[in-house]
């Protein structure tokens, strides 16, 4: 039990999230979520005036389309300086301006919509993490929202004894839930889960993230909590292998007691769609 306790230490989280040998081929996405929130302090060169209520949202759809996709799009936004006289999407890392690759209105009212057309050196660049989305005002040609795209996701996964190898003992009523919404910009991910269990044997000492497919034990690679409660919630950056893992569908989450060391309750994570293919 001293090991189950000490996986949830600072230590060890710190070198599960950075492993990134073994790594784990992604499963194949012919579309993902993209999102962004736009404000003037992302914006280059500063935006002038008052902008200090100016916010927007966006988000859309890329469906794979040939070598690019088409793009599903829907944008809001409030306290501009003045109406929006156009919005696109532009190629450049944060902090740098870049040339438009996507227009997407003009002029353009919150609440718009539309579909538009991406290539594929937009499509590597939102992967990269070098695409942002802006809304331009008359009093800010070059732009006065922006905001730099992420790719998002989320899934959950049923837990139960079933799952588990080896099988559990005394465990047929144990049952959790396991969510996790990802956000990824270039090779990382901002990933927040919440854990909830109930009807276990005895404590919850520990949970992790283990690589491996369903039916098969695998080893340790994202440390969750231990000892733990339901209804735990955290954020953690992953990359390397244990983000391709969560990519892959070759991952699950397990809850371990004292009469189920090895594990109670366990739960295939499906593929978490975060890069297009």
């Amino acid at each position: 039990m001293k090991k189950l306790a000490l996986c949830a230490t600072a230590t060890a989280v710190a070198a599960a999230l950075v492993v990134v040998a073994g790594a784990v081929g992604r499963t194949t996405a012919t579309r993902i979520q993209i999102a962004a929130t736009m404000i003037p302090g992302e914006e280059t060169p500063t935006p002038r005036g008052d902008v200090s209520a100016a916010r927007g949202t966006f988000t859309a759809t890329l469906t794979r389309s040939g070598a690019g996709a088409t793009v599903a799009w829907s944008m809001n936004f409030s306290g501009l300086t003045g109406r929006a006289v156009a919005a696109h999407i532009h190629v450049a890392p944060r902090g740098d301006p870049g040339p438009v690759t996507v227009p997407l209105c003009g002029p353009c009212e919150s609440g718009a919509s539309g579909t538009a057309n991406a290539d594929a050196a937009t499509i590597a660049a939102i992967a990269a993490g070098r695409a942002y989305v802006n809304v331009h005002t008359p009093t800010n040609g070059p732009g006065e929202i922006r905001g730099q795209l992420s790719t998002v996701a989320s899934v959950r996964a049923a837990m139960n004894a079933r799952q588990e190898i080896p099988r559990p003992a005394g465990a047929t009523r144990a049952r959790g839930l396991f969510t996790v919404t990802a956000t990824k910009s270039g090779a990382s991910a901002r990933v927040t889960w919440r854990l909830a269990f109930s009807r276990l044997t005895g404590r919850a000492l520990a949970a992790h993230i283990h690589l491996g497919a369903r039916g098969r034990a695998g080893r340790v690679i994202v440390p969750l909590c231990g000892p733990c409660r339901s209804g735990v919630t955290r954020t953690v950056t992953l990359r390397g292998a244990a983000l391709a893992a969560l990519e892959s569908g070759r991952a699950y989450v397990n809850v371990h007691t004292r009469r189920n060391a090895a594990g109670e309750i366990r739960g295939q994570i499906p593929a978490l769609a975060l890069t297009l293919t």
